[in-house]
């Protein structure tokens, strides 16, 4: 349920996103946690992963594409006036 929590990301792939078929998604998960944490990365639930999963945390998932505009909006011009 934890690595369902904030390791799910919600809705589709995103444009340019490369998606895997078949393997071990629980095994991603840790290991994306494990990164994430600063641990070492085995995908395997040892003490020092469980340590990080026990901890209180807030209800924030650590995947999310937290852009406020999607795609990659640029400005037209390079010099701006005000």
């Amino acid at each position: 349920a934890y690595l369902d929590k904030y390791y799910t990301k919600k809705g589709g792939p995103q444009i340019g996103e490369m998606v895997a078929r078949g393997g071990n998604s629980t095994v991603k998960k840790i290991k994306e946690l494990q990164a994430f944490f600063g641990l070492r990365v085995t995908g395997k639930l040892d003490r020092a992963t469980m340590d990080v999963i026990k901890r209180p945390r807030c209800g924030v998932p650590d995947v999310a594409d937290y852009r406020l505009f999607p795609g990659e909006p640029k400005w037209k011009k390079n010099t701006l006036t005000y």
